[in-house]
């Protein structure tokens, strides 16, 4: 017996049933990273266009760059996003390895300015490491972003140092090491 169509509004019904269904289940991946919900593309697109739609500001006024920072900061509370140094510049319209070198010192710019942008990426590093310390932040993508944005190294320094008086002469060394030598030298410092 054929099945009686459905009416345009049992259609819907039944359509947002099943995305109510589907929005439920829980997303595995055998890598198990982190899935975006349904919507989270959408609203981190439409994040990152409010900013991109900020006119670059002038990296010269002082009180552009201090308002311009004020902005990014509101408008990624307004929209719950964490902040970010690629965020940050796309507000203030220049690259992040422009912001890196002005930070840094390797580009002049007016001391007031140099200060709001430190001061930015102060409070951007603050961030990190409350998000990292509550479990806010995937450790493996923290530690990735910390070193890459923030200067942050894994390294061990190990120093090694001999007094003078504990040096040996050449020869007191051939004669300590000559057994763990597999070549034989002759008096005349020929190969035997």
């Amino acid at each position: 017996m054929p099945r009686k169509p459905m009416s345009k509004e049992e259609a819907e019904a039944a359509a947002l049933a099943l995305a109510e269904k589907e929005s439920r289940k829980v997303r595995k991946r055998p890598d198990r990273t982190a899935q975006p919900e349904p919507g989270d593309n959408a609203r981190y697109t439409a994040h990152n266009l409010m900013l991109y739609e900020l006119d670059p500001v002038s990296l010269d006024d002082a009180p552009a760059v201090k308002e311009r920072t004020r902005t990014y900061f509101e408008i990624c509370s307004q929209n719950d996003m964490k902040p970010s140094v690629a965020g940050y510049s796309l507000a203030l319209g220049i690259d992040r390895r422009r912001l890196w070198e002005i930070v840094s010192g390797k580009v002049v710019k007016p001391p007031a300015v140099v200060d709001s942008l430190k001061r930015a990426y102060l409070m951007l590093n603050a961030q990190m490491e409350d998000y990292m310390q509550n479990g806010k932040i995937n450790p493996i993508a923290g530690i990735f972003l910390s070193k890459n944005a923030f200067g942050y190294t894994d390294k061990q320094e190990i120093e090694v140092s001999a007094s003078a008086g504990d040096a040996e002469s050449p020869e007191q060394l051939a004669a300590k090491y000559a057994d763990a030598v597999a070549v034989d030298f002759s008096e005349d410092g020929a190969e035997s």
